[in-house]
């Protein structure tokens, strides 16, 4: 089992247990503005892989200005810094919901960010001079 790790220079310490999902990047404006950068780098956990040590994580809910739906951003109070963000989309989507989306940056540990993400999401709102990532799946919206 191998274990992830973000702490650096904020005031939260977490746990990602691998294996986990693929990555993903997301082109819709909240996730750029949770990034701060002209896209987000995601990676989807199961809840039972993401263990915070350290820290309080203060959640607002907001609905999503592009979709229509309703997400979570989970940040640290301390801080600030955007730590995962979890989506309700769906006739079932409160119940199903279990799974964080993690900010690939803040992990300590460069080794997910590596691999180029495995898909590219709501490209509808891609800026026109950010290009396709070779090989990954192409959606129009949120999967």
């Amino acid at each position: 089992m191998t274990f992830y790790r973000a702490q650096a220079l904020f005031k939260f310490d977490f746990l990602l247990i691998w294996p986990f999902k693929k990555t993903s990047t997301c082109h819709c404006r909240p996730c750029r503005k949770i990034a701060g950068a002209t896209t987000s780098l995601n990676l989807p956990v199961q809840a039972s892989a993401f263990k915070l040590q350290k820290g309080k994580l203060k959640n607002t809910t907001n609905t999503h200005v592009d979709e229509g739906f309703q997400f979570t951003v989970a940040f640290c109070r301390d801080c600030g810094s955007p730590i995962y963000a979890e989506a309700f989309i769906g006739p079932n989507a409160a119940a199903e919901s279990n799974t964080p989306i993690i900010q690939a940056g803040t992990l300590d540990d460069a080794g997910p960010l590596e691999a180029p993400p495995a898909e590219e999401l709501n490209i509808k709102y891609r800026l026109t001079w950010v290009g396709v990532v070779a090989g990954a799946n192409q959606w129009q919206a949120c999967v």
